[in-house]
Formats: C-alpha cells, sequence, structure tokens
C-alpha cells in the first residue's frame, strides 16, 4: 500500500480512546437493523457528507479484516473549522426504538496521519434539525484493525422514527486517512439487558491513578487555594497562651461550586421542591438560572419565580451568575427581534431600523443589569457568539471585528448600570475540544482580545463544559487554559456535564476535570449544568439519580470538595501562643480551648495569608 502523504503540517494528537472490549461475546437474538457492506463501486449505504466535505475523500478500499473483504477509506486533507465538517453518513432506514437494547459494532484503523493514530466521533443521531443523538462516542485506534462494541439503550421520548436517523463518523477535526469496516446495528428490544452486551469502554490520557500530572495538581492545590492562618492566643493581659488547643473546621469554600437551578421545577408546588432544594445546599455554593434570565421578549417570562429564586439564593449566602444578557442568534431571540434582523437584511441600508434595534438590544441590558444590580456576581453578556452571530452581523459594519464592534458597547452598557458586577464572554467548544486547536477556540481568543482592545470592560471568560464523546486530558485542558490566561482575565467553567451511561466513567472524568480545574490558577469557579435527573436537561448526566439518590460521580465530587479539599485540623500553640497552619481559602470557625480558660470561637474568611487572628481567652469561673 502506498505511503501517505498528508498536505499539512498542523499537529494533533489523540486525547481520548476506547479500551478492550468488556464481554464474552455477541449474544444472540439481534436483530439487525444497519448493516452497509460496500464493494468495488458500490458504497453500500454510506456517503461523505458534513458542510466541508470537499476536504475530504471516500474510497472503497480493500480489506483483510475479520467478516468483510471492503472497507470505507476516508483521507480528510485539511482540518475543517468543525469536527463534524467532513462526515462519514449513512441512513438507517428501521426505526430506533426507545427503552430497548442496542449494540453497534464496527472496525477501524488508521492508515496514516500527523501523529500515527485516527480518531472519529461517531452518532446515532436525527437526520435533521435539531440532530438529536441517542448515541455519541469519540473513538481513538492506531494502525492495526481494532474492533469496537458500542451498546445503548435510547432514553424515552428520543426514539426515531424509519427513515429518521443515520449514523455519522465525523472526521473533520483531524488530518488523516483512516478505513472503518464491518460496520452493523443490531437490536436486542427487550430480549437481553445492556449489562450482558460487550461493551468497549472509553478512557482517556492521564486516567491511571499514577498518572505523573495528578502530583503537580496536588502541588499545585496547595499552592494557589490555600493560605496560611496564624492564630496567636493570649489571655485578658495580652500575654501569650502556651498549649492551648485550636480547632479549624472549615464552613464554606472560597471557590465557586455552583449549579444551574431549574426555576421551573423549583417553583412547580411538587412535593420533591424542598428535596431538591435541600439537595442543592448540601453540595454547592453558587446558582445559576437555567433559563429564567435569557431574553424570551419583552421582561422575565416568570418574575415570580425569579424573585423566589433570588430570594432563595440570598437567604442562603449563595453566589450568583446571571445567564444570559444577549445571545446573539436568531433562534435565540424574540420574535421581534428577529423581524428586525430580517428587515435589515433584506434592507441593510434602513438606518432607521438599525438604530430601532441597537436601541432594543440597549435597553434589555439597561433594564436586567438594573433590575438585579448588586445582586449578581457575574453577567454573561454575550453567550457563544462564534454560532450565534445573526444580531452582531447586522450591527456591525461590514468587515468589523465583533469584538469591536457594537458588541464591545454592550459591555459598557452593563457596567455602566451596576460597577460591581463581573462581565463575562462565554462559549462552547473550548474546553471540549481534546487535541485540536478548533477554528471555534481561535475565534474565542480572538473576541476576548479585540473586546480588550476596544476598552471593553471585559471581566472573564465563561467556558461551557459539555462533554460527551470526547474527553479532554487533563494536561491538555491545562494548555488550552494556558493560552487564554496569557490575557490576565479570570476564567469561570460555567456549564459542565458528562452525558454517558458508562457510571464509573462518569465518576473518574468528573474525578480528573475538576481537580484539573482546581489546580489550574486561572480558574475561580466550575458550575455545573444542573445535578437532578428529574430537572436536567440531559437527565444521563445529572449527579442525583430521580429518588435523589447519588450516583458514583456525584460521590466522587462530595469527597473532593467537602473531604480532600476540605480544612478539619487541630493544632497546639507554642511557647509564643501562636500556631499556623495552612488550610483552603474561604469561611472556617476557629475553636480555641485552654485548661483553666473559658473556651472561644470565632468565623473567619480567608481568602489569602495574612496577619494573625488574635483569640483572648478568659479565666474559667471556679464553680
Amino acid at each position: 500500500m502506498p505511503n501517505l502523504i498528508l498536505r499539512t503540517t498542523l499537529a494533533v494528537v489523540c486525547t481520548f480512546y476506547l479500551s478492550q472490549a468488556v464481554g464474552l461475546g455477541v449474544p444472540e437474538g439481534g436483530e439487525t437493523v444497519f448493516l452497509p457492506r460496500p464493494t468495488p463501486g458500490l458504497p453500500g449505504a454510506m456517503r461523505l457528507g458534513g458542510a466541508e466535505a470537499q476536504l475530504g475523500r471516500l474510497e472503497i478500499a480493500p480489506a483483510s479484516g475479520p467478516g468483510f473483504d471492503h472497507a470505507y477509506r476516508v483521507t480528510v486533507d485539511r482540518v475543517a473549522d468543525a469536527r463534524w465538517g467532513v462526515q462519514l453518513v449513512g441512513s438507517i432506514d428501521q426505526p430506533i426504538r426507545a427503552g430497548g437494547a442496542y449494540l453497534l459494532s464496527f472496525y477501524a484503523r488508521c492508515i496514516g496521519s500527523t501523529t500515527g493514530d485516527g480518531s472519529t466521533t461517531l452518532k446515532i443521531e436525527r437526520n435533521e434539525p435539531d440532530w438529536s443523538s441517542v448515541l455519541v462516542r469519540g473513538v481513538s485506534f492506531g494502525r492495526a484493525w481494532t474492533r469496537f462494541d458500542l451498546p445503548f439503550v435510547v432514553q424515552p421520548g428520543q426514539g426515531l422514527k424509519a427513515g429518521q436517523s443515520q449514523l455519522t463518523f465525523h472526521l473533520g477535526d483531524a488530518v488523516q486517512s483512516i478505513e472503518i469496516g464491518g460496520i452493523e446495528l443490531l437490536d436486542y428490544a427487550d430480549r437481553v439487558s445492556i449489562e450482558s452486551l460487550p461493551r468497549t469502554r472509553m478512557t482517556y490520557d492521564g486516567i491511571e491513578f499514577d498518572a505523573a500530572w495528578r502530583s503537580v495538581a496536588e502541588q499545585r492545590i496547595n499552592m494557589i487555594r490555600k493560605a496560611d492562618l496564624t492564630v496567636k492566643v493570649v489571655d485578658a493581659a495580652g500575654r501569650p497562651v502556651p498549649g492551648a488547643t485550636v480547632r479549624i473546621e472549615q464552613e464554606r469554600h472560597a471557590f465557586v461550586f455552583g449549579t444551574a437551578m431549574n426555576l421551573r421545577f423549583a417553583s412547580s408546588g411538587d412535593e420533591r421542591v424542598p428535596q431538591y432544594l435541600r439537595a442543592l445546599k448540601e453540595r454547592f455554593n453558587a446558582v445559576v438560572f437555567e433559563n429564567e434570565l435569557k431574553w424570551h421578549g419583552e421582561g422575565l417570562r416568570n418574575p415570580a419565580a425569579v424573585d423566589r429564586g433570588m430570594s432563595f439564593v440570598e437567604e442562603n449566602d449563595l453566589y450568583f451568575r446571571g445567564h444570559t444578557l444577549v445571545w446573539p442568534g436568531s433562534d435565540r431571540l424574540p420574535r421581534s427581534v428577529n423581524a428586525m434582523i430580517e428587515r435589515l437584511r433584506a434592507e441593510p441600508g434602513d438606518e432607521n431600523t438599525r438604530e430601532q434595534l441597537k436601541q432594543m438590544v440597549a435597553d434589555r441590558i439597561a433594564s436586567m443589569v438594573s433590575r438585579f444590580a448588586g445582586r449578581v456576581d457575574d453577567w454573561d453578556v454575550v453567550n457563544e457568539p462564534f454560532t450565534n452571530h445573526d444580531l452582531l452581523e447586522v450591527l456591525d459594519p461590514e468587515g468589523t471585528p465583533h469584538g469591536s464592534g457594537v458588541m464591545a458597547s454592550w459591555f459598557q452598557l452593563a457596567r455602566d448600570h451596576d460597577p460591581q458586577a463581573r462581565l463575562f464572554l462565554n462559549d462552547y467548544g473550548i474546553l471540549t475540544a481534546g487535541d485540536a486547536w478548533s477554528a471555534h477556540q481561535q475565534h474565542f481568543l480572538d473576541t476576548a482580545r479585540q473586546l480588550i482592545e476596544a476598552g471593553a470592560p471585559l471581566d472573564g471568560l465563561g467556558m461551557q463544559g459539555h462533554f460527551a464523546a470526547q474527553l479532554t486530558s487533563p494536561v491538555r485542558l491545562w494548555e488550552i487554559l494556558d493560552r487564554y490566561a496569557a490575557l490576565g482575565l479570570p476564567i469561570k467553567v460555567t456549564e459542565y456535564d458528562l452525558n454517558s451511561d458508562d457510571p464509573e466513567l462518569k465518576a473518574d472524568y468528573t474525578r480528573d476535570f475538576y481537580t484539573a480545574m482546581f489546580a489550574h490558577p486561572s480558574i475561580d469557579g466550575i458550575m455545573a449544568w444542573g445535578f437532578w435527573a428529574g430537572a436536567h436537561w440531559r437527565p444521563q448526566a445529572a449527579f442525583l439519580n430521580r429518588d435523589f439518590t447519588p450516583r458514583p460521580h456525584d460521590e466522587v465530587l462530595r469527597k473532593l470538595i467537602f473531604d480532600q479539599w476540605w480544612t478539619n485540623s487541630e493544632s497546639t500553640t507554642g511557647h509564643d501562643g501562636t500556631s499556623t497552619t495552612r488550610i483552603f481559602k474561604g469561611r472556617h470557625e476557629v475553636v480555641v480551648e485552654a485548661e483553666g480558660y473559658d473556651p472561644a470561637a470565632v468565623s473567619i474568611e480567608l481568602l489569602e495569608s495574612a496577619d494573625p487572628i488574635v483569640i483572648p481567652l478568659t479565666k474559667s469561673t471556679p464553680r
């Protein structure tokens, strides 16, 4: 076979893999739903697709893999703007039913790439917008044929009718030539359990317990998330009290560990609402409303629910994020705004409409920010401008970098109406891109730079974290963050979740993702995008089951936050009456006891190492 010449020098390193199949073999009883079998000149139901399909080439290649004579060979000569820009795609004629067990099996190998490995993200999805998926997996493979077995169950309400679904292999995020063969989709209905089907487990670089990055993370956490607390114990005359016992019990983290709150459910009157709110308070110190502050129309969609939600936030002293002031895509805006956008597209010279539209956006920002002034810690001023830019396109002069255009004025307007709130640019696809440096990531970096250069009061960067098929390794996460850290802005993970049917994987990656983030100096908080399966946009990703029992990744996260990263110490003062302890930053109760003295307790908020706190003791009164 001739050597492959790749027409690029872009380096791509794979970050996620699938390990060997778990199970004894494929059980009998499966009904074939999809079985594309290519032969020379006949692609056998699979074709090349995607918005940038011209960047790839599809061939039918002879193969000596188990059970098939020919395979699909796809060569991608240049990285696309998105991984789905180049696809190997095939229509599924049979229905995909909810509730039963399915098994997708195939073989893959890499013919050539800049790293020697091949990679793809595969989906079984609706074949029209919104492209909702019933299966998403990311796989990597070497030069030898590797078999993948991926069992799944379609969730209730997510079944697809005959002819409504397709199998896609997304290939646009790497320069590579790969072969895929032996594709088969089997429907087991309720004849077998999903546990009895073979499974090729997903994994990622750095999952090992002895991975080198873990010791680095521990050192970083000790340096950046802790501070020295010196307690000086004295008597009524100010003399040191040696031998006093000093107990430090943490009450709250300074670091933001938060969640999205579903106000629709919280205001529903459901008998489970108290349990929902209690579970939230037990786990998190910050809240963002999932949908209620988005721009749905005039004013708030449900002001009574918002008011109750804000009362809950303030009564429990929770950090609060406002999401979002402007989401500038047509399908994210009120109809009245979209009507003006369409008018300007038809008549670009209609300056009267353009000014009216600018004023509508300004009124939206002014009314929302002023209404909540002094009550919001962070505002997402603009959300997802890489893919949602219709509003920007009609308001900015042609050729204007959006960060230097009207967007900069939105930030200034928000600052004018609440000087205390921190103002964020928020987007997805930054942390979830694996090892490729995508056009999306570059756009986010460029837009932030343009805002800064335009004098916009940009206070922070919000990076979503909706993981599914592609798990970015901890070391790569640090590399990505380092690029943005050069801007000198704090970074918040604004929407973390992991949509997987593998409980062990969710526990492993949640542990490692939170650890990697907690260990990076630019990160000042992590917001999960929901926590309970009964009110979660991706119930499979939730930390708690519908009956509020914890899933493994909930247990892992609580152990990190309230055990491994939690101060509960005891020390004794020396001859000078002092004791110094390195503790996690946040709120603590300090209790001092000494023989012959009444105990004393103080509450402190430690954000950085500081001068000693002095705690005077009073002599005990004899009884």
